[in-house]
């Protein structure tokens, strides 16, 4: 049985280098257009907060895409087996699962460990990119990660970028690199805002 306990708080940024996150969950929705990317991410966070989630949930956001049609999934929970014991109670399937089903059909969200974080700069990141990378294993993961953490900052993908987020598939098949700008970044991609957030505050 799930310990529900109270404490949470609507907080639209992420906190993408939580220390007491250990399972990152995360994917990409593509909608019709503003309407519904609003409509989707405000009926999800209604949903959530609503649920009664365990001690072990620890954050859940939901970032616009610039492009007016995506959204970014992020949640973190303490651990991946405390996750799974949340998404295999029945009553969480037919309540919470049930409720974001009726506002957008999708797969579930891709499990990731966190791996490493880089600083850039010192400012704090206000808007977000995300890119996928796939991998062989999860070696080749890390070593991607280090690889990519460790260049000179000149050669990031933006100058701008104030940081950057590394994680690891759980399977090791992909490596999910989240990076944080102070401003809008440019580029061709969609980048995310932060539109609403519930958050347990770290002790």
């Amino acid at each position: 049985m799930n310990t529900t306990v109270t404490g949470l708080q609507p907080v639209a940024l992420p906190d993408p280098a939580r220390p007491d996150a250990g399972l990152v969950l995360a994917s990409l929705w593509h909608t019709g257009g503003p309407e519904q990317q609003r409509r989707v991410m405000s009926g999800v966070m209604d949903a959530w907060e609503k649920a009664r989630l365990p001690a072990a949930y620890l954050a859940r956001h939901c970032l616009a895409g610039s492009d007016g049609r995506t959204i970014l999934n992020f949640a973190q929970w303490t651990s991946p087996s405390a996750h799974r014991a949340f998404t295999a109670d029945p009553r969480n399937q037919q309540t919470l699962g049930s409720a974001v089903q009726a506002l957008y059909s999708a797969d579930p969200p891709g499990r990731f460990l966190p791996h490493r974080f880089a600083e850039r700069h010192g400012a704090a990141a206000r808007c977000f990119t995300a890119t996928w990378h796939d991998t062989e294993d999860e070696g080749r993961a890390r070593s991607l990660a280090d690889a990519l953490a460790e260049r000179a900052p000149a050669a990031t993908a933006s100058s701008a970028a104030v940081a950057e987020y590394f994680y690891v598939g759980e399977a090791g098949r992909q490596l999910l690199v989240l990076t944080g700008f102070q401003d809008e970044p440019s580029g061709a991609g969609p980048w995310f805002r932060p539109f609403r957030g519930l958050v347990r505050p770290a002790r």
